[in-house]
């Protein structure tokens, strides 16, 4: 190598030699720097309801970025109702959208069926006692199962403070599910979780 060069001095240091050096130094820069600019902003986004966006590093390992998986999504558009009489003092609401569930509101009684919040909720949780009193005379109980029939495709969760009762009423076989109302959090997110699944 060192004798073609002692060979081509003149010509490598010539104009023309400098020219082609420093053209051929270019275009490998630019080649190598369109790759790297290519795999640092790489993008790739997955267009089948997950939005996940990866983007590819340097080293081609991918990290994710701005991560909207279907579990945030069904927080997002899963709408939560409690129909407790007591909805201001029972803080499972405020506990749900800390843990992402935005959509979750508290009334505290329902006089129609057909009420606003009743249709658009997916999941309707009702208190056994004190709701449903201007429409049923088991008050939750009877609420709760008149719910399920006529909407029949929402999750309806009866749940209560009381220990006592009538253990045999019928609407506790046609709800969804049943919940102590001084139940951990962690059991009224698990049967939500198992609700949108």
């Amino acid at each position: 190598m060192i004798e073609l060069i002692k060979e081509n001095y003149e010509w490598l240091f010539s104009g023309l030699g400098v020219a082609l050096f420093i053209f051929i130094a270019n275009k490998l820069s630019n080649k190598n720097s369109k790759s790297r600019k290519v795999l640092s902003t790489n993008k790739i986004s997955n267009n089948n309801n997950n939005t996940n966006k990866v983007i590819i590093n340097n080293f081609g390992q991918s990290s994710k970025s701005e991560e909207i998986t279907d579990e945030n999504r069904k927080k997002d558009n899963t709408r939560i109702l409690f129909i407790d009489d007591e909805h201001t003092k029972f803080k499972m609401v405020s506990i749900l959208k800390k843990a992402g569930w935005r959509n979750t509101k508290s009334i505290k009684d329902i006089t129609d069926l057909d009420d606003a919040k009743a249709c658009e909720s997916d999941i309707i949780f009702v208190d056994i006692n004190g709701v449903g009193t201007t429409l049923f005379e088991d008050q939750g109980l009877g609420l709760a199962s008149a719910l399920k029939k006529k909407y029949p495709n929402k999750t309806i969760v009866l749940y209560s403070d009381e220990t006592t009762g009538d253990r045999f009423h019928k609407a506790l076989r046609e709800v969804d599910d049943c919940l102590p109302k001084n139940a951990e959090p962690y059991q009224f997110i698990n049967l939500i979780e198992n609700s949108t699944k």
